[in-house]
């Protein structure tokens, strides 16, 4: 708890509370940024916290993104120093309204352009939350899983559309390599990237070193393809043309 506060103060993230649909109040970092347009929600891995996504934040709200990254109910801040939570198959279904929260908090703030991204079970939440929420213009996995205590990712990727679909796994994490690679095949637009040897979740962004700009690129709207495209945000209501998918796939199905 300790290390999440001095962490967060440490880049200056605010402490915010925010409500969810069925009354759960749960803690959240915000980098407020008063008139920004663009907004991203950063939703961190089982078993861990806000916290993970606080550098990433801050560099976001460098460039005019206003951020917020909510603990999980039963996660991080949530949790009083001491006590541990036994979380239910039910419990981690409703993490989708904390995750909903965190949208209508950047909405509430002038947000125009909600982008989503998440890491592991934060991966397949965002992906359910963005399917059902065709506002939402943008959407980054690392490390998604088809099925994380009950929250089932394959059918949210392909109800999402043909909104811009970043994903990215590691060979040496099997379960979300081999999940990347189905859901490609299930999505209508995606961007791929595959490692070797990167690990799991937010863990990616310390030992890939360009992922952390590919993200960002991604988030800001400026990220070009191989045929040289931008890919921009859009929500699913828009007619633009369609966005192919460039990644390389490295070590593929030895």
């Amino acid at each position: 708890m300790l290390a999440i506060l001095l962490l967060s103060s440490a880049l200056a993230a605010e402490h915010t509370t925010l409500t969810s649909a069925d009354g759960t109040r749960i803690h959240a970092l915000t980098e407020a940024v008063p008139g920004a347009e663009k907004g991203v929600v950063l939703v961190h891995m089982l078993n861990r916290h806000a916290g993970d996504w606080a550098y990433f934040g801050e560099k976001l709200a460098k460039t005019k993104v206003q951020v917020v990254m909510p603990d999980l109910r039963g996660h991080g801040a949530n949790v009083p120093e001491g006590q541990t939570v036994t979380l239910t198959e039910a419990d981690y279904a409703a993490m989708e309204q904390d995750v909903r929260a965190a949208v209508g908090w950047l909405r509430a703030q002038g947000v125009k352009q909600v982008s989503c991204a998440g890491a592991s079970i934060g991966a397949n939440l965002c992906a359910k939350v963005a399917a059902d929420d065709p506002q939402i213009v943008n959407l980054v996995l690392l490390s998604p899983g088809l099925n994380y205590k009950g929250v089932k990712v394959a059918d949210a990727v392909e109800r999402y559309g043909d909104r811009p679909l970043l994903m990215a796994a590691s060979e040496d994490d099997a379960y979300s390599y081999t999940t990347v690679v189905k859901l490609e095949e299930r999505a209508k637009d995606a961007h791929v990237e595959l490692y070797a040897k990167a690990g799991h979740g937010t863990k990616m962004l310390s030992r890939e070193p360009e992922l952390e700009g590919m993200l960002q690129s991604w988030l800001l709207g400026t990220y070009k393809l191989a045929s040289g495209e931008v890919v921009r945000p859009r929500p699913g209501t828009a007619t633009t043309k369609d966005v192919h998918t460039s990644g390389e796939k490295l070590n593929q199905h030895k």
